[in-house]
């Protein structure tokens, strides 16, 4: 009898700790699983920025799924989804511009997310998004790059424009990144690019740099899921380390030489890195028109997909209503928000549910209950909300980095970022160009 086979699309949060969760029975010979991903590792999207800022190099931050899942018999299949076919229980796979089939028993689809430029017109071709290891990569370059180019820019109007630098999105990524940004600029004037402007004619004719880095929010204030004292900690940091922030400002339009404000104003940039929102990918369904709920794909309490018992959804791509807080107060329909912990807190209901659902057993609702949340704020200082406590300071930094240190499967990469971040701390930030 053949084994029932578990095909899980993505391997970010919510994918990778499906698997995990199922490998004790994979070994055992009780099911089969295959992963199906873009990229052959897993990628910790929260460490993006400091990757994106000379503090960490990339590989630490990406962990080889087929190390991940050593010695456990799940098969790891690089590719992007070309489309599902829930009639026939198959998933076509583009590798390397061949089309693959796998025919699987249980889908999980957690394809995670990609930005949201809402439309706004040249935001896509004219700013840089932080997604994935070649975004952070870019990110960096572009910076370096910048630098250098001013280097050999003698006028000091043209030099201020070259050096402004732009990050739209006031939520917990723009955030963590605008002081990452303004730490890496400081530190490379500070040591590289202090007074290197000098004249071709005489060079005892220098100047300093003068860049700057603006954080544009939509809203009211930063950070709106914490409490507003932690806001306000926040803003001032960032304040204090030379950014400077722009709250209540919504972006109309983006063009090669920076911002266009829906009052009318324009802020100059030579590099602007976008991180206002995030979207849903959603997988191309061949035979099936699902329902959306908010751009995401609407689930029952088990995170079946609406109209298939076979196909389970979770992270960014579900449209998950908690029953509990429905149940207490009918107005909460807003979906479970699109975070990590989120994903990987579900990944355990979803793996039980598969499991009862092979054996024909009733299915069980999720119920999230949220430890709490911490952002960076540059180095030394962090602001967090654990189990209804306010934290602001170094103890919350330290605290924030352990979490994430703990969240890497392997104590090979925990030591190794351990290390680089100590390293850190007694020495400039990398400014090679990758």
């Amino acid at each position: 009898m053949l084994r029932p086979h578990i095909v899980i699309l993505g391997a970010g949060f919510g994918g990778t700790n499906v698997a995990k969760k199922l490998r004790a029975r994979v070994k055992r010979g009780e099911i089969d699983v295959t992963i199906v991903n873009r990229t052959n590792y897993f990628l910790f999207t929260p460490l993006l920025h400091e990757v994106a800022t000379g503090g960490l190099s990339p590989r630490n931050v990406a962990e080889p799924l087929r190390e991940v899942f050593v010695h456990t018999g799940i098969r790891i299949v690089q590719g992007s989804v070309d489309g599902i076919n829930a009639a026939e229980r198959t998933v076509a796979v583009r590798e390397n511009g061949q089309v693959h089939i796998l025919r699987y028993d249980y889908l999980v689809a957690a394809l995670g997310a990609e930005t949201n430029y809402y439309g706004i017109p040249g935001a896509p071709e004219f700013t840089l998004p932080l997604k994935s290891l070649a975004d952070a990569t870019a990110i960096r370059n572009r910076i370096i790059d910048t630098f250098e180019r001013a280097v050999l820019t003698e006028n000091a109007d043209d030099r201020k424009a070259l050096l402004s630098f732009v990050v739209v999105g006031g939520g917990a990524t723009g955030v963590e990144l605008a002081a990452e940004l303004s730490e890496f600029m400081s530190g490379l004037v500070g040591r590289y690019y202090g007074a290197s402007h000098c004249s071709a004619e005489d060079p005892r004719k220098c100047s300093p740099e003068e860049p700057s880095l603006t954080l544009v929010n939509a809203s009211k204030e930063l950070l709106e899921m914490f409490k507003p004292s932690l806001r306000t900690a926040a803003q001032d940091r960032l304040t204090k380390n030379g950014v400077t922030v722009r709250s209540s400002t919504v972006v109309s339009a983006v063009t090669r030489t920076g911002l266009t404000l829906a009052s009318g104003e324009t802020i100059p940039a030579s590099m602007i890195v976008w991180t206002a929102g995030v979207k849903a990918i959603i997988p191309h369904f061949e035979d099936l028109k699902p329902t959306l709920t908010g751009g995401r794909l609407a689930v029952d309490g088990n995170f079946r997909l609406l109209g298939s018992d076979r196909i389970f959804v979770l992270g960014d791509a579900a449209a998950y209503v908690d029953a509990r807080d429905f149940a207490k107060d009918s107005s909460k329909t807003r979906p479970l928000p699109m975070l990590a912990q989120v994903a990987q807190s579900q990944s355990g209901r979803v793996a039980k549910n598969i499991i009862a659902a092979i054996a024909g057993k009733p299915l069980k609702d999720f119920h999230y209950n949220s430890p709490g949340s911490m952002v960076s704020v540059g180095q030394w200082f962090a602001i967090g909300e654990i189990f209804s406590m306010k934290l602001a300071g170094r103890f919350t930094w330290w605290l924030w980095r352990t979490v994430y240190l703990s969240k890497f499967a392997s104590w090979r990469k925990r030591i190794r970022i351990a290390a680089e971040w100590a390293f850190e701390l007694v020495s400039p930030r990398d400014i090679t160009k990758l």
